[in-house]
């Protein structure tokens, strides 16, 4: 059974590209759910008002094959899943100094 057993991660602050290597099919994945982690500046993850973990799902735009998606409409990683081993996150702004 595959595993993911390598991933890396680029980003300059308008575009992030994760890429990941597995050694082999993964039985029964239809693919992969990404989720962005806010970071504060000492590496530790950010928080929300509410105390919450400051995490984003990422946008998917494309749909599995009988499905369809003509308006275009972003639905999250989790309900259509990255179908390969990389993913540029185009949704990704620069956080500005308030």
């Amino acid at each position: 059974m595959g595993t993911i057993i390598s991933g890396h991660a680029w980003a300059n602050n308008e575009v992030a590209y994760v890429a990941w290597d597995i050694d082999g099919k993964i039985e029964n994945c239809l693919g992969f759910d990404l989720t962005r982690v806010l970071l504060n500046d000492d590496d530790s993850v950010a928080h929300l008002p509410d105390g919450s973990e400051d995490r984003v799902k990422c946008a998917a735009w494309v749909a599995f094959e009988g499905q369809s998606n003509p308006n275009w409409l972003p639905q999250d990683t989790g309900v259509w899943p990255i179908q390969k081993l990389s993913w540029r996150d185009l949704t990704l702004r620069k956080k500005r100094a308030v």
